[in-house]
């Protein structure tokens, strides 16, 4: 049985890396982009959610978009990314 624990371990590791790059890519574009990982909902293997400036997430959502498809296609891994514009934080009133 141990061979079976160290291949999720490794998996584990692989996917985590793969989700890791996603977010360093949208940071690139956005350095205060938010991210968080969630549970996937039904056969993904992760869903990860980020919060970029509105004038930044067209440029985002494609190459996350180009991305999670490419890391589909050559580890099997299917991420699903959701690109969600930050609210504009209101003014204080003095």
């Amino acid at each position: 049985m141990p061979v079976r624990r160290s291949r999720h371990r490794q998996w584990m590791r692989m996917l985590n890396r793969r989700i890791n790059e996603l977010i360093e890519l949208a940071r690139q574009i956005d350095p205060e982009a938010e991210a968080k990982v969630l549970e996937p909902f039904e056969e993904e293997d992760a869903v990860l959610e980020l919060e970029v400036n509105p004038e930044k997430s067209d440029e985002i959502y494609d190459l996350m978009l180009e991305r999670s498809t490419q890391i589909w296609w050559d580890d099997g891994f299917d991420i699903v990314v959701w690109v969600h514009e930050k609210k504009p934080v209101a003014l204080k009133e003095e």
